[in-house]
């Protein structure tokens, strides 16, 4: 029996593709309905296989897309984030102009720090389509981690002038507002996405951390209580809590907090390097030597792993 929506020819082509092409030419409407069927692999096929005859055909390309979306959807979801890549860098041929799917590489990009790569993808997004907010949104979280704060800004501030009232980009602000030590800015922006959103736990840690920069500790640790009253296992938080009361050398207090940031993320570092400052103050010192080794590991660890990228080649398409 043939599932619905699946016509004989898309069947064919994946059973015996030389038969079939011989019967009849796959189809637009036959990758579209293996996509419906929640076969994007097979509809992927379908739609390059269109393509070979017809390169500009705007359906199939939409097609393609999609389908590799799909494709690189089901890899990433299984934690293969270099799989998920080639699938949607194998669509690229096919579609070298589609916004879309140059948005879906830069984000991807940018996730695996691939950054050159996700500014040239985002930036040709752009240029494609100059309108494109969320090519906006995702190149400011490109120049963002690359240190140009005020490009990020840019961009940033360009997504923000159309959909003012996104939470997540104004969270977005607030992050590039405090690395680039604007402080009041990046509270304001922080506060502006919890007026948007109320309930949610980054902006507050954000909030924060602002406070325990500017050494207002107990401000700090309020928003920091806020976080883990929400997200009792926020290793960011609780390390962090533990420092602003280590700082107001409340360490009894501290200690805790920065005992259980090791547990819930034992490479978090500046979890282990509290812990072993207050384990000092506290005393206990063949403890405290062990927790600032780990935090020195993990400081090297992350020295060595900061220029490492990823080698990416497209996956093959099939034959």
């Amino acid at each position: 029996m043939l599932s619905r929506g699946c016509s004989i020819a898309a069947v064919l082509l994946l059973l015996s593709p030389g038969v079939a092409m011989a019967q009849q030419a796959p189809t637009v409407e036959d990758g579209f309905a293996l996509l419906r069927a929640g076969k994007p692999d097979d509809a992927r096929n379908v739609f390059e296989a269109v393509l070979g005859g017809k390169p500009d055909d705007s359906q199939a390309q939409s097609g393609e897309v999609q389908a590799s979306e799909g494709v690189a959807l089901a890899q990433y979801h299984d934690g293969h984030r270099v799989e998920a890549l080639q699938a949607l860098l194998r669509a690229r041929p096919f579609a070298p102009r589609s916004p879309r799917l140059l948005v879906d590489l830069g984000i991807l990009e940018e996730e695996m720090k691939l950054y050159p790569n996700a500014e040239k993808d985002l930036g040709l997004a752009q240029q494609v389509s100059p309108n494109d907010l969320n090519a906006d949104y995702a190149m400011a979280r490109v120049k963002m981690d690359e240190g140009q704060l005020d490009a990020a800004g840019e961009n940033m501030k360009a997504y923000l002038k159309a959909r003012p009232d996104d939470a997540s980009a104004h969270y977005g602000m607030g992050r590039i507002d405090e690395l680039g030590m604007q402080f009041d800015q990046a509270r304001a922006e922080f506060l502006r996405s919890i007026a948007i959103q109320p309930v949610q736990t980054e902006a507050y840690y954000e909030l924060g951390d602002v406070d325990l920069k500017q050494d207002n500790y107990t401000e700090a640790l309020s928003y920091f209580q806020k976080v883990l009253a929400r997200n009792g296992q926020h290793a960011g938080a609780l390390a962090d809590a533990g420092q602003a009361l280590y700082r107001e050398k409340q360490y009894t207090a501290a200690l805790p907090y920065l005992q259980r940031a090791v547990v819930v993320a034992p490479a978090y570092q500046p979890g282990h390097y509290y812990l072993g400052l207050t384990l000092s103050r506290l005393g206990r010192k063949e403890e405290s030597n062990r927790e600032l080794l780990t935090a020195q590991k993990l400081a090297d660890e992350d020295n060595r792993n900061a220029g490492r990228t990823y080698q990416i080649s497209p996956a093959p398409a099939s034959q």
